[in-house]
């Protein structure tokens, strides 16, 4: 008996599917192994049935959908724990103009069991539709197929690298063949829903970029349930370098959601959209504490920076988040379904009508300690130019090649990104807590800051080795701050170890750094309680490890995810600014980071290298840094 696979719209919306999807059985029968020959008819639903805004995908024997030659389908069966594929193809020519065929593959006997249910899958393109897409023995492991979401073209013909179809069927033996029993479905595990975006005022939209609450990057396909669970949420702001985007100029497209509650938003860019709003003022951002901050034994971790102060440091390099202006259309929360077409009816798409949004720059944390909005050189010690664009006799960072700029000028907090000209001075000596960035970014509702010269240098203290008498007299004299070293006594000497220590990523677990591509160099700053044996294992190899003014930073390889789980703070070596250029100096040697304090007419900075730090160092007028916010306990 041959089975009658019905095929809903969508990879009939998806009509006009050219290609053909195929997958290599992942386990390989043995030569003599009995086999069996499996047969399965696919067609399409006889009927149609159409909502006003909703079409359930199925237009009966007028659906555009046609299989092609060498289109697949996979059987995937769990035996005693282990999955396997097995292929079966179309065999030509397809029937009905293509609209029915016959699908055949051979499956090991002894894979099937008489009278039992199994899943069939088509699992259509590649993301770029180069190829046909493959279920590999790493999916089967993991018991899922990944489809990404992030190169959607927009195209009906292109839904089939977003589109997997599956059901279940009842496999009935007959000697050494076998059919399956009754219909069956194939569905789509997906939702569909076909848009068209203009200007109210009829500005030409030049590209389109869509974000929201629901929206995912990609989504996990399980090979036993055929159930979808979303992966990494686009998020709900506006970015340039995140969100999804259609291909320029495309202004009709249709889009592939996880079914769920979704609630998206389509940024309609313009030929003004970047320069039109690049001197608007910045926004003051909030965000939350738990996400925020370095955090040690499940607290946010102490440092000292005086006698009497501790403070919090955040978890990464502030960064500026460059204004936009879009015409933005927002849409309501709405629960789609899987298997659904969502459009205003067959063959016309919503359409939306975008208002002309500005969305205001803001300053934020870098996502991770070692992130920096800076291009990644491929060798330590390069310069680079950032692009810029002028108006007027003005140049500025160009919002149009990056999203995030993260070495401002100090006294630049509203207009951040202009670089031509800088006016700003100091008379005398003292803190500026006025031009400070922590002004513009809020931790669980308080404002943040940079250390001042004299609390970077109270963090970092160098490593002592004292007498009793020696410890008394600094002791008196408020000279020694216990809380940045660990003390041990040994041979009738004091040693204080300073809580910090210079380091770099070993990201290959070579332990040696590497320079093509430069293994980022920096410091980790360990927190007041943290012990000494815990802040070794901070490091992939403890064995030559030393700390403070003693560290090497070529002894002391660490990784990723040790500083993430670890509670000290990583501070990387960056680059700097020119006075008032467009030019990045010394990537990677050179971490200049801004403190709040000023002497004559400039503000100060911190520069640490590799082999130390120079505290405090003057900063040409307009100079550009790096700056660590952190906020008072």
């Amino acid at each position: 008996m041959k089975t009658k696979i019905l095929l809903p719209l969508i990879c009939m919306a998806i009509s006009i599917f050219t290609a053909s999807c195929s997958s290599d059985d992942i386990v390989s029968p043995e030569t003599k192994e009995q086999m069996l020959t499996l047969t399965v008819s696919a067609g399409t639903e006889d009927e149609a049935v159409a909502t006003r805004a909703e079409l359930v995908e199925a237009e009966g024997s007028k659906s555009p959908w046609k299989w092609e030659t060498g289109d697949k389908l996979m059987l995937v069966i769990t035996n005693a724990g282990q999955k396997t594929v097995h292929t079966l193809t179309l065999k030509s020519p397809a029937k009905r103009g293509g609209l029915s065929g016959e699908f055949e593959g051979q499956v090991p006997a002894n894979r099937i069991t008489n009278t039992s249910t199994y899943r069939f899958f088509y699992v259509g393109k590649t993301t770029n539709g180069s190829a046909d897409r493959t279920i590999s023995a790493s999916d089967l492991s993991a018991g899922n197929i990944n489809i990404d979401l992030t190169q959607q073209t927009g195209n009906l013909a292109d839904l089939k690298r977003n589109c997997v179809l599956t059901g279940e069927g009842k496999v009935v033996v007959s000697g050494n063949k076998a059919t399956t029993e009754g219909s069956i479905i194939l569905k789509n595990l997906f939702a569909v829903a076909h848009f068209a975006i203009t200007a109210n005022d009829n500005t030409a939209i030049t590209k389109v970029g869509l974000r929201g609450k629901g929206v995912y990057a990609s989504a996990n396909v399980d090979l036993s349930t055929g159930a979808v669970t979303g992966v990494s949420e686009i998020g709900t702001e506006i970015d340039p370098e995140e969100n999804i985007f259609f291909p320029d100029g495309k202004k009709d497209f249709y889009v592939t959601f996880v079914p769920g509650n979704v609630a998206p938003a389509f940024d309609g860019y313009y030929a003004d959209s970047y320069t039109s709003v690049i001197t608007t003022a910045p926004e003051t951002r909030n965000y939350d504490a738990e996400k925020s901050f370095v955090y040690y034994n499940g607290a946010k971790a102490k440092f000292s920076v005086s006698a009497t102060q501790q403070v919090a440091f955040t978890n990464g390099n502030m960064q500026y988040v460059m204004p936009i202006a879009t015409y933005t259309y927002t849409m309501n929360a709405k629960t789609l379904d899987a298997n659904k077409l969502i459009r205003w009816k067959k063959e016309v798409p919503l359409k939306l009508k975008s208002t002309r949004t500005v969305h205001a720059g803001y300053y934020r944390l870098a996502p991770e300690q070692w992130k920096m909005a800076i291009p990644k050189q491929v060798k330590a010690g390069t310069n680079y130019d950032y692009a810029t664009i002028k108006i007027g006799n003005d140049t500025y960072i160009s919002p149009e090649k990056y999203r995030y700029f993260d070495t401002p000028s100090w006294g630049n907090m509203n207009n951040p990104t202009l670089i031509s000209k800088y006016n700003f001075k100091y008379n005398g000596e003292g803190v500026d807590t006025e031009n400070d960035f922590g002004n513009m970014l809020y931790v669980g509702s308080q404002k943040t800051r940079v250390l001042t010269t004299d609390e970077w240098g109270f963090l970092l203290p160098n490593n002592m080795t004292l007498t009793q008498n020696e410890k008394d007299r600094k002791e008196r004299n408020n000279e020694l701050n216990n809380e940045r070293f660990w003390v041990s006594f040994e041979r009738n000497r004091y040693y204080f170890t300073a809580r910090w220590a210079r380091c770099f990523i070993d990201e290959n677990g070579d332990s040696k750094r590497g320079t093509n591509p430069a293994e980022l160099r920096g410091y980790l700053i360990f927190p007041d309680d943290m012990t000494l044996d815990e802040a070794k294992n901070v490091f992939t190899n403890d064995t030559k490890v030393k700390f403070g003014n003693d560290s090497r930073v070529y002894d002391n390889p660490t990784s990723y995810e040790k500083i993430k789980n670890s509670g000290a703070v990583f501070i990387p070596l960056t680059a700097y600014r020119a006075a008032g250029t467009k030019t990045l100096v010394q990537w990677g040697n050179h971490g200049n980071y801004f403190a709040s304090s000023y002497r004559r007419q400039g503000i100060l900075h911190l520069k640490f290298t590799e082999t130390g730090f120079s505290n405090p160092e003057a900063s040409g007028w307009g100079q550009g840094c790096m700056s660590r916010l952190v906020q008072n306990y």
